[in-house]
Parts: structure tokens; C-alpha cells; sequence
């Protein structure tokens, strides 16, 4: 007895085995086979010479080494052999038919004998290692997608598909190997079983997977319900990070889609579609923390913004701060990171609609194709769940759903989608009941992408049955609940952007902005968005000095005028405020004669503000120093002003009193 090695099907692991001693017969077989060659081919000289017909003779054997060639290259399919030495095999026999044809052709000679033995020799080398005359130290480790085929089969039958089990009559037929293991086709019982319930069931139980190995089920291409297809991915081509492609491989001009990575199973890409149907579609992702969501967005994004095709402006939302992607708050055309912001940018789109709607119509164009002269308009808000906390911040929660859903419900034809991101996998994430389900169901007309989750509530918000409990814990790993039309609904890996890439690429193409048409309607939020950027960055610098120097009384003084700005913004002098700007526009003399009863209606900081004004202190920096508020408080005492009429640009970063007031 010999020691050698083989491996546990499905474990990929060598484990000492005993094997009997082979012997000289199957070490032998190669050269016997060279040696009837030889021989087949002195005979066919001996009869061309006999008979004198060389040319007759020579394509009788032409004719007949190549059927049988073919014969034999067809049967070796069905031989229990490795890939590899069945590759080797159809190799030798296709060669020995065109060195028969050509011996019978030009003669038997001592080159040509001499050619039959080295190449022989040559394709014989990985039979020998595999039938060694004492087994040897090592036998070939068969890759899964060649061992592993009937124990899926036979473990389907056993545990899933045998009569009594959970899905009796089922069964596992059409073995396909692919590089990363097999697909079969899931043959199912009509009106008993069907796919959906078939992607709930805990399948990996009952086929017995190992970790790291998966099972995916899909509705069958081809055949009629309820078959399925079923890949056990033995062999993952996604476990490496999956670095984004670049500008030029990460949009496909063809479907108007993003690439977002490859699928589990390694068989094709998973892609987003931006555009089709002459318009722009949007969409939903979830994902617990740690899960890729913000890092999936990123892609998204940069790559709707890198497209030469499909020229595409990105804005983008963030309900915590700005953290989830300091890249985009850096490059995206617009960055809302405030309810009130994200209010004004959602006000803004609105407009954009409303002109780009206008421009259709005059044109007679049906739908909408974006050009460089007239981008698309792409919005991405990440944890947009804080923007519709309506119990935690007020009635501005409520207009920002209301004007999420009429984007997600009517901005297709005229340019403006909508990409919500969140880790909440509940109804509740999209706001007041009333209205949560229907901004639910126009997303997911667009596009839907499920991240890993520590609960299964989420496959309730998509309407599937697959549980992203059990996805691996795989930034990036995510199941493409709502796929185009013709496109697989199946788990994938997402492409990322790294910090070389960051570095690379990101300011490497210019980041599309609004028309000028569109960016008129927009109004002063959007003109002054860069401003407001510019203020912020500011803002942070100041905290962390003060923080750097142990400024603790500032920093005190800062909360509380935080606490300021947000009273101002949805506290009690909100309604009197108003009052005053819709006063004002039903008396448009009123602002002239200077009102000092309405004027009383304005809070003390805007009153603070007008003063300085009216005192000469046109600039924010020496309104700033004159009233003691802070960077950001000051700017949106100025916005709120302005919106009301009371103040107008002067010229950039100056202001001054509107009219005679």
C-alpha cells in the first residue's frame, strides 16, 4: 500500500488516503497508444505501395482518422476524468489524426516518428503524474467543479427535494459547471412550490455549504414556471475588494447603467439602471453599518458624474453631517447636510423639473435624454430617515416627503431622480404612514439593492424572500432586489473607490452643473451654494481651533447658539416671521414706509442684522463682528432676510437694504 493525498468533496482539503499500487499497465498505455500509430501508419505505406493509388489512399485515412477522431473526442465527455487531462486527451487525438493524414500524405520518416514521440510524450506527462505506478506522494486535487457535482445532487434529494421533505419532488437536474462551482436547474413542483418561497428557505442547511460557500436561486431564463436556476458558488471570485473600474469600465453607454460590481458567482456584472425608457431612474439601498451602503453610493455617483455619454449633475444629502462620504460633500454640485438645506434642495429640483417639463413641451420631445447643454439631475440622499423624522423635526419632516415623492413620482420624464440610502429596514424609515409606502413603491420602480443586515425586516420593504442575515460579512455584498428588465436578481459584490482612486479621479472630470435656464429658476440657494460650503468649512475650522486651544466657554456660546439658529428655524418666531413675508407681499408699499409694527415681528437676531446693515456693514465678516454672532448663524440670519425681501445682494458677498427700507 501507497500513501497518497485526495480531498473531502466541497472542502478543497488534502487529506491522507491509502491507494493500491497501479503497476506498469497504466503508465504504459500512452506509449502503446504512440506505438499503434506507428504501426497503422507502416501499414498504410505498405498498401500504398502494393496497390500504387497513394492519393485515394491517403484521403481514405485523412477521412477516417478524422471521424474517428471526433467519435472519440465526443465520447471522452462522458469519461470520469479531470478537466484538465480531458483537455489533454481530445488534444492527443485531433494531433495523432493530422499526423496520420500527414504520414499517409508525405511518407513515414525519421522526423516524423521522432515528432509523434516528443508531442506524445508531451500530452502524456499530466496522465502519467495521475496514474503513478505506486499512487506517489500526491494524487491531483480535482478543483470542486469536478468532484463535488453528484453530492449536491444526491444531498438535494436526501435533505430538500425527497418525498416528506420540505420541498418533495424536486429536484437538482442539468449540471453546468462554471468556474466558481455548478448551476443546475431546479426543477419544481407546479402549484406547490414556487422560486420566492424556494429563495426563503434556509437552503444552505440542506445542501450542507461550508463557510464561505453559497447558494443562489433565480426565476429560469427560459423554461416556464416554477423552474429555477440554482448556483452553489464553491469557489468565490468576489472575496478579494473589488476596487471601482475607473470612468471608462464603470458606465455602460450601451443601458445607460452603472457597473456596480460582479455578481457572487463571478457570471456577468450587477448594473444600476440610471436611464432607459427616455428617462432617468432612481432608487433605494439598505444596509446595516459596516455593510458598503455609503461606500455603493460613492460608485454610483462617481460614476453617473464620469459619464461622457450620459452627462448626469450629482447633489448630494446627508443626514449625518456630511460624515457618510466627506468625497461627495467635496465634489457633488450641491450638499445638503440640514433638514432646512435638504428642504431648499429638494425646492430647487422641483424647479428644475418645472423648466426642463416647459422645454419639453416646446420641443414636442417626449421624455428625457440628457446632453452636456442639459444633464440629467441625480440626487443622492444618505440616512435620509433624519429628514423625515417627522416627531423629532416637526412639519419640515412632512415637506420633505411630500416633495421626495412627487420627484420619485414625476421626475422621470423631465431629468430628476432620486436615490435614497439608509440603515433603517422599516416602513417607518419614509416617513408618515400616509405617504411611507407610496415613496417605498416609486423608488423600487426605479431600482432596489439590499446590503447585509443584523435583521430580515428589510426583505419586507424590497418584497423578496431572500434574508441579508445570512450575506457574508463582505463590504460591499449586496442582492439586487429590483434588476431591469432581462437583468439577473441576484447577490453581487460592489465596486468601491479607494483613496488612490479619490486622489486619481476625482477631480479629473469636471462635475456637471445646472444650465443656466435651470439655474436661474433654482433660486438664490443653489447661486449661493458654494457660499454656504465655504461657510461651513469655515464654521469647522473655527470649532477645532477653539477645541485645539481648550476654548470651553466658546464652545458653550456655540451650542447655544445653535440651539438659536434652530428655534429661528422651526420654533415660535417662524409663524410671525412669516406673517411678516406674506404682509409684505400683499403690501408692497408697506416695505417702503418701513413698518415698524410688522418690524417688530422679526426675531432679535434678524432685527440685530438689519441694524448693522442700515449702520454700513454690508460684508458678513463685519455683520459678524458687529452683532457677536458666529460664522453660520450670521449667514442664515442673511438667507432668511433676503428670502423675505428685506435685504439684496449688492454685489457678491455684500449686502445691503432692499428698496427704500
Amino acid at each position: 500500500m501507497a500513501t497518497t493525498t485526495t480531498r473531502t468533496p466541497g472542502t478543497g482539503l488534502a487529506v491522507p488516503v491509502l491507494s493500491e499500487p497501479t503497476g506498469l499497465g497504466e503508465q504504459a498505455k500512452p506509449w502503446t497508444a504512440m506505438g499503434l500509430l506507428l504501426l497503422a501508419a507502416s501499414a498504410e505505406r505498405m498498401a500504398v505501395h502494393l496497390s500504387g493509388h497513394e492519393a485515394e489512399l491517403a484521403l481514405g485515412t485523412a477521412g477516417a482518422a478524422f471521424v474517428v477522431a471526433v467519435v472519440l473526442a465526443t465520447r471522452s465527455k462522458r469519461r470520469p476524468m479531470s478537466k484538465h487531462l480531458r483537455r489533454r486527451f481530445i488534444a492527443a487525438v485531433w494531433g495523432a489524426a493530422g499526423w496520420l493524414t500527414y504520414v499517409a500524405a508525405s511518407g513515414l520518416t525519421w522526423g516524423a516518428a521522432a515528432t509523434l514521440t516528443t508531442v506524445g510524450a508531451l500530452l502524456s506527462l499530466l496522465y502519467w503524474r495521475e496514474h503513478r505506478i505506486y499512487g506517489g506522494p500526491e494524487v491531483q486535487i480535482l478543483p470542486a467543479a469536478e468532484d463535488d457535482s453528484d453530492l449536491f445532487i444526491r444531498r438535494w434529494a436526501d435533505n430538500l427535494g425527497g418525498k416528506g421533505r420540505p420541498l418533495g419532488g424536486s429536484k437538482l437536474t442539468d449540471r453546468e459547471v462554471i468556474r466558481s462551482g455548478y448551476r443546475y436547474t431546479l426543477r419544481l413542483v407546479p402549484a406547490d412550490h414556487s422560486v420566492s418561497k424556494v429563495q426563503g428557505m434556509n437552503l444552505r442547511s440542506g445542501l450542507e455549504l461550508l463557510p464561505g460557500q453559497q447558494v443562489i436561486v433565480e426565476e429560469h431564463p427560459t423554461l416556464p414556471a416554477p423552474a429555477a436556476l440554482l448556483t452553489i458558488v464553491t469557489k468565490s471570485t468576489v472575496t478579494a475588494d473589488q476596487p471601482w473600474p475607473g470612468p471608462a469600465g464603470a458606465f455602460d453607454p450601451a443601458t445607460g447603467s452603472v457597473n456596480m460590481g460582479p455578481f457572487a458567482d463571478g457570471e456577468g456584472i450587477a448594473r444600476w439602471a440610471v436611464y432607459r425608457q427616455d428617462g432617468i431612474f432612481g432608487g433605494f439601498l439598505q444596509g446595516g453599518q459596516g455593510s458598503g451602503k455609503s461606500r455603493l453610493l460613492e460608485t454610483i455617483a462617481m460614476s453617473c458624474a464620469s459619464s461622457i455619454s450620459h452627462p448626469t449633475a450629482v447633489w448630494f444629502g446627508c443626514g449625518q453631517n456630511g460624515d457618510s462620504s466627506p468625497l461627495l460633500v467635496d465634489t457633488a454640485d450641491y450638499v445638503a447636510t440640514t433638514a432646512e438645506a435638504v428642504l431648499d434642495m429638494l425646492t430647487a429640483a422641483e424647479k428644475v423639473m418645472t423648466v426642463n417639463g416647459i422645454e419639453n413641451r416646446m420641443n414636442r420631445q417626449r421624455g428625457f435624454t440628457p446632453t452636456l447643454d442639459r444633464p440629467g439631475l441625480l440626487i443622492v440622499i444618505d440616512e435620509f430617515h433624519n429628514f423625515l423624522d417627522y416627531k423629532a423635526i416637526g412639519p419640515i419632516g412632512l415637506q420633505i416627503q411630500n416633495k421626495m415623492v412627487k420627484i420619485a413620482r414625476e421626475g422621470r420624464k423631465v431629468g430628476v431622480a432620486l436615490i435614497l440610502a439608509t440603515q433603517e429596514p422599516l416602513l417607518a424609515a419614509f416617513g408618515h404612514p400616509s405617504k411611507a409606502d407610496l415613496l417605498r413603491s416609486c423608488l423600487l420602480m426605479g431600482n432596489g439593492v439590499m446590503l447585509r443586515s443584523e435583521t430580515n425586516n428589510a426583505k419586507q420593504v424590497f418584497k423578496v424572500e431572500v434574508n441579508p442575515r445570512e450575506f457574508p460579512s463582505l463590504p460591499g455584498y449586496a442582492y439586487l432586489a429590483r434588476p431591469a428588465e432581462g437583468e439577473r436578481q441576484a447577490p453581487f459584490r460592489g465596486y468601491y473607490v479607494n483613496d488612490e482612486q479619490i486622489r486619481r479621479w476625482a477631480h479629473s472630470f469636471p462635475w456637471h452643473s445646472l444650465p443656466a435656464r435651470q439655474a436661474q429658476y433654482a433660486g438664490s440657494r443653489y447661486a449661493k451654494r458654494r457660499e454656504v460650503a465655504d461657510v461651513q468649512r469655515h464654521e469647522d475650522e473655527e470649532l477645532l481651533a477653539m477645541l485645539d486651544a481648550g476654548s470651553f466657554e466658546e464652545l458653550q456660546e456655540i451650542s447655544r447658539e445653535m440651539d438659536l439658529v434652530e428655534a429661528e428655524s422651526f420654533g415660535d418666531s417662524m409663524p410671525s416671521f412669516a406673517r411678516v413675508v406674506k404682509f409684505w407681499e400683499n403690501n408692497p408699499a408697506a416695505a417702503h414706509e418701513g413698518t415698524a409694527a410688522e418690524r417688530g415681528a422679526l426675531s432679535e437676531g434678524q432685527r440685530k442684522v438689519l441694524a448693522a446693515i442700515q449702520a454700513g456693514h454690508h460684508e458678513p465678516r463685519a455683520i459678524k463682528q458687529v452683532t457677536g454672532y458666529r460664522t453660520t448663524h450670521t449667514h442664515n440670519l442673511l438667507n432668511s432676510l433676503e428670502d423675505a425681501g428685506l435685504i439684496e445682494k449688492a454685489s457678491y458677498g455684500k449686502y445691503r437694504l432692499a428698496g427704500a427700507f
